[in-house]
């Protein structure tokens, strides 16, 4: 498919897909910290800010979780950058909210292509289990995952593999496109009746432009 094998003793590259890559979550509004004098206590991320200044350091209790992710830093900072940046991969149906998979190649070639042209925040990864993906995968351009570049060189056995060629190119393409896009909406040169025709079909709550109204 649009995976190819990677030497252990390669660089990193831009396309390099690993399992075990740690996401940390936590909400700023409730923040486990350890001090010195208190212990472990519970607070906020602005009453950090308070107690110790904006640029201050503080010790805190993240939960984490292991992912798998595909390597998005370009190939050049790769190489000497102090962090390398990484988006999240997840089962193709399940990160769409998707309960009912297409029931033949033909639905499936239609859900695949119409993603691509109108979701940008999901890359489509096709399964093979010769590389560790047994089901539909995407990348989550959306979800950005940053490590230090020597301590994930010093994991390369975690890598999986990579985009061949062709994979690349339609990688970067997508990844490019979905970071310079611009927020659109699609119905502000109808008319007032064409608006209205519009608002009756569409699922989600849209606000008039002056001229609709």
């Amino acid at each position: 498919m649009i995976y190819s094998a990677v030497d252990q003793n390669e660089p990193i590259k831009q396309g390099d897909i690993f399992r075990g890559i740690p996401r940390v979550d936590f909400s700023l509004s409730a923040i486990a910290v350890v001090d010195d004098e208190e212990g472990q206590r519970r607070t906020t991320w602005r009453d950090l800010l308070d107690e110790n200044g904006e640029h201050a350091a503080v010790a805190a209790v993240v939960p984490m979780k292991s992912v798998d992710a595909i390597v998005i830093t370009q190939d050049c900072d790769a190489m000497r950058g102090e962090y390398l940046c990484l988006c999240q991969i997840d089962e193709f149906l399940a990160a769409r909210k998707v309960k009912t998979a297409p029931k033949n190649a033909k639905a499936w070639k239609n859900d695949i292509v119409r993603h691509s042209k109108t979701n940008q925040r999901w890359f489509y990864l096709p399964a093979d289990p010769s590389f560790g993906f047994p089901q539909r995968m995407a990348a989550d351009f959306r979800v950005i995952l940053r490590v230090p570049r020597l301590d994930l060189d010093a994991m390369r056995d975690l890598r999986v593999g990579r985009l061949n060629d062709v994979g690349t190119e339609h990688f970067r393409e997508s990844l490019g496109q979905f970071f310079r896009r611009y927020p659109y909406n699609e119905w502000y040169p109808l008319t007032k009746q064409e608006f209205e025709a519009y608002v009756e079909s569409c699922p989600e709550q849209v606000q008039p432009y002056p001229w609709q109204e």
